[in-house]
């Protein structure tokens, strides 16, 4: 009996020993460990500047003794300034005019070994110092010389220096005359190419203000300068024939160059702007016909620089309307305006490679059905496309293609009734096996308005649609509470409770200055020239 009460025992022990341990677990008193430090700060309002000051605001962190918040010009490298609060709110003054900072915050404990780590509440830029000075723009700078202009007001100016950006050497030191004054502008010569200046304009010893500028690299190579010949529609469409490849040919500001019977092109030629500085209107080339490229053509690079580029209607008005095979290095468009095409440069016969189709700083206006770039044949194909720094609008396509290419890039654009508000996408690679990307799409830092309304009113379009092994990259994006998604939408991206009139001062006229000072994009998002 006693062997088989201890064989019991032997096995009935080891379930009451687990047995106890799970009772004394239940009826043990969990506890939770204290946080080890403060929940970071999460932002209550927008940054707010419209002086050289940044006001910021967060939400009060339980716990927390005071806040340690901090602005920096350079992602907090290192530190321009920072304030100890006991409020959720602070006031940065005497910061730096015209400057883009960065703000964060941490809360603090009484035992500091618990501080938050910091928390990033974004970027902003400080206003531009007020000022009667303008900012020259691209067509008052050349390579040795710029045009200083301001508007009138306070005090009369007297005077104007120039100084290197680099170590502030005065370069130019002008006494205003009379006449200077009277016509708001003066001509500062005598500077170098390719240099960065700062202008400073004076009354007697008052600065009115400041401005960043950079003088233009100098035209080398073979320039074909027709500045000389005025009154003569026809003289670019005539020299083209004789001019050697790789020749610059100068055109005159204001001048109207026509290209009115179909023209091809055999050669690497770049067309520009000549500089006059007190002329700043952009010649325009006037285009009743296109410009095509001659059939077996190998070509470098073909490239127009500040110029205007206008067809005459809608109807089967192009830039570039190509039916020849060819090999193309580049075409690029730099600081252009083009208007009233039925496309702006259509691929549409051929078997040929481009190796870069791009435009920067240029503004797109008014284009019907075969958009700013069209690849519209399966024999022919666009490696790399690039629009970036741009504003696209009142146009009815986009980027369009029917081959593969490696790589598209959109990057700070401004887009207003853009593509037909018929489901039409952005970017639109429109034939079944032949629609892929291989290093990707990447839109970056756009702002997409409305869609282009049809004659029945709809303005609902599609962001992108290409093969599903595209990769899709897409940081901060937004969209206007007026513009109607019809799917295939960019990732991330950011609809904002603003329409297009509440967020752009007059988008109808081609003015997208941004006017909603609480947008969070306004002073990364867009084409950089309408930002504040």
């Amino acid at each position: 009996m006693m062997n088989t009460n201890n064989s019991v025992m032997k096995k009935i022990f080891p379930v009451i020993l687990i047995m106890s341990v799970i009772i004394a677990a239940c009826t043990k008193e969990d506890k939770l460990e204290e946080a080890s430090r403060l929940f970071r700060p999460v932002m209550k309002d927008e940054l707010e500047s419209n002086g050289n000051w940044i006001k910021a605001s967060w939400q009060t962190v339980k716990g927390a003794d005071s806040y340690t918040a901090e602005v920096s010009l350079d992602t907090f490298r290192t530190i321009a300034a920072t304030m100890i609060a006991d409020t959720n709110t602070v006031v940065f003054e005497d910061l730096g005019w015209d400057k883009l900072y960065q703000v964060q915050v941490r809360a603090n404990a009484a035992d500091t070994s618990k501080n938050s780590k910091a928390s990033s509440l974004g970027a902003i830029k400080t206003a531009r110092f007020p000022t009667i000075l303008n900012v020259p723009d691209i067509s008052e700078v050349n390579d040795n010389s710029v045009k200083v202009t301001w508007k009138t007001g306070g005090a009369a100016v007297t005077s104007i220096k120039v100084l290197l950006a680099s170590d502030s050497f005065i370069a130019a030191d002008v006494t205003l005359n009379p006449v200077d004054i009277s016509n708001e502008y003066k001509i500062v010569s005598g500077l170098n190419a390719s240099t960065n200046y700062i202008i400073f304009l004076y009354s007697d010893a008052t600065v009115r203000g400041w401005a960043d500028f950079t003088t233009k690299a100098p035209l080398v190579g073979s320039l074909i300068d027709l500045r000389g010949i005025t009154g003569n529609a026809n003289i670019l469409r005539d020299t083209i024939p004789d001019v050697a490849s790789g020749s610059i040919i100068i055109l005159k500001r204001g001048e109207q160059y026509n290209i009115n019977s179909t023209t091809n092109l055999d050669k690497t030629l770049t067309f520009v702007a000549g500089d006059d500085l007190l002329n700043p209107d952009k010649p325009v080339i006037y285009m009743p016909a296109n410009f095509n490229i001659t059939s077996g053509s190998v070509i470098d690079s073909i490239v127009f620089n500040d110029v205007i580029l206008r067809g005459s209607d809608y109807n089967g008005k192009y830039a570039f309307n190509i039916d020849q095979s060819c090999n193309v290095g580049k075409i690029h468009f730099e600081g252009c305006l083009m208007e009233i095409f039925r496309g702006v440069l259509r691929i549409k016969a051929g078997t040929s490679t481009y190796g870069t189709i791009s435009m920067n700083n240029c503004v797109v206006d008014s284009v019907k059905d075969y958009g700013i770039i069209n690849i519209d044949v399966a024999t022919s194909h666009a490696d790399v496309i690039k629009i970036t720094n741009s504003t696209i609008y009142n146009i009815q396509r986009f980027i369009v293609s029917r081959n593969n290419s490696v790589s598209v890039l959109v990057d700070n654009c401004t887009i207003n009734e853009a593509p037909l508000g018929d489901n039409s996408s952005y970017i639109w690679y429109r034939t079944s096996g032949s629609d892929n990307v291989t290093n990707g799409i990447t839109i970056n830092n756009c702002i997409f308005g409305i869609g282009d309304p049809t004659s029945a009113g709809e303005i609902s379009v599609r962001d992108v649609l290409a093969n599903a092994s595209t990769t899709i990259n897409a940081s901060n994006n937004y969209r206007t509470s007026d513009h109607v998604s019809g799917g295939n939408d960019f990732p991330g991206i950011i609809a904002i409770s603003k329409t297009t009139t509440e967020l752009w001062r007059n988008p109808s006229v081609g003015d997208f200055k941004i006017i909603d000072n609480t947008f969070s994009g306004r002073n990364t998002s867009g084409d950089p020239r309408w930002r504040p």
